[in-house]
């Protein structure tokens, strides 16, 4: 195994590391204790808010962009792609045909939708207002990550790219927006258990 190999895994352990303090720290400010007696269950809250409760026709936001929805969506699936045709880079998997076919197609509807939401973040006034730096700056970041998993089957030098480009993401990620891939999760979970527990999830009109 290469350095660069070893750089990038030795990156993403200190990633990981960071998001997870993080998420210790966010914890350690604490939250109000429920004085009320419960209403439903925690447990059924989170499995709704982690499953039916993630789906378009369930959240006004994404039912009334139904396009940015789905463009949301393929480029995180694009994103998932990206990690692993890193991942077969850095252990030297050999992947079949069909699974770079399979990874490829999932790369280029990623960043095609990377790309789209970028220009509608840019192009839309209202959206251009409610944006801060960082917004831009993690979809270029992960745009041109998308552009350089596409390229590393086709260039050994696309490959040395994105494993050094790798190291940079994962050390950014902890301290820039990217990091909502965690605390998204997280944050469902919390808000899955409040509602659950006070009976407002699932929506009385899926228990009756």
């Amino acid at each position: 195994m290469t350095v660069w190999r070893w750089a990038v895994i030795l990156s993403g352990l200190l990633s990981a590391g960071a998001l997870v303090y993080l998420i210790f720290k966010a914890r350690s400010f604490g939250r109000r204790p429920a004085f009320s007696s419960p209403q439903g269950s925690p447990l059924t809250g989170i499995a709704y808010a982690l499953s039916k409760g993630m789906m378009p026709w369930e959240k006004e936001s994404a039912r009334l962009h139904l396009l940015s929805y789905l463009a949301g969506v393929l480029y995180h699936l694009g994103i998932f792609s990206g990690f692993a045709v890193l991942f077969a880079k850095v252990v030297d998997l050999k992947m079949p045909a069909w699974g770079q076919i399979i990874f490829r197609f999932g790369l280029g509807l990623g960043l095609l939708s990377g790309l789209g939401l970028l220009l509608k973040r840019i192009l839309m006034p209202n959206v251009r207002r409610l944006s801060r730096p960082d917004d831009f700056g993690a979809n270029v970041f992960v745009d041109v990550f998308l552009a350089a998993a596409l390229a590393a089957p086709l260039d050994a030098r696309a490959v040395t790219f994105l494993l050094g480009y790798s190291i940079f993401l994962f050390l950014y990620i902890p301290a820039g927006k990217i990091r909502h891939c965690v605390f998204f999760f997280y944050s469902r979970v919390l808000f899955g258990w409040f509602f659950g527990r006070r009976g407002v999830l699932p929506p009385r009109r899926e228990r009756s």
